[in-house]
């Protein structure tokens, strides 16, 4: 059983008693138990990960492959949670015969990148010209401006509201 846990703590915890049947010492001893820091958490080195999205999680999957192949692991139980349950299912992707079965706590999933065509068309040099224009004032710029009368004009304006 391999487990992917930032926050070991929090799940399979070391402190409880062995006879609790969810602790780490009633787990090894059906199996062998792995808990490992990812990259970038806990103990673990902190490389530097690629800005490209696709990237990064190879960086993250090929990682724990590197670790399988020196442990001479064929095949695991995986349980992820969190981050690694999102890597547990993309080791599983790249890796499906490496893995047993696998069990996600919470895993966290990303959407698609959204299409940016559209988000990439520049902005029209007039509605730049407006923004620059009006950015130093907002929706509270004329109660400032009224300074310590302030209040009593805000209450002319809306004289159903109670101040005291």
């Amino acid at each position: 059983l391999i487990k992917f846990l930032e926050q070991q703590w929090c799940w399979i915890p070391n402190w409880l008693p062995s006879w609790c049947p969810t602790s780490q010492n009633q787990l090894k001893t059906h199996r062998p138990l792995f808990a490992l820091d990812l990259l970038g958490f806990g103990l673990s080195s902190r490389p530097q990960f690629s800005s490209d999205i696709q990237k990064a999680e190879d960086q993250f999957v090929d990682s724990i492959e590197q670790w399988r192949t020196k442990t001479g692991l064929e095949t695991m139980i995986l349980l992820g949670h969190n981050l690694g349950g999102y890597l547990a299912v993309a080791y599983a992707i790249k890796y499906p015969g490496r893995v047993k079965h696998m069990v996600l706590v919470e895993p966290w999933g990303f959407p698609e990148c959204p299409d940016t065509a559209e988000a990439d068309r520049p902005i029209p040099v007039w509605i730049k010209a407006l923004c620059a224009m009006f950015s130093p004032f907002n929706p509270l710029a004329g109660l400032r401006l009224v300074g310590p009368l302030g209040k009593t004009w805000y209450r002319s304006l809306k004289p159903t509201t109670n101040y005291e």
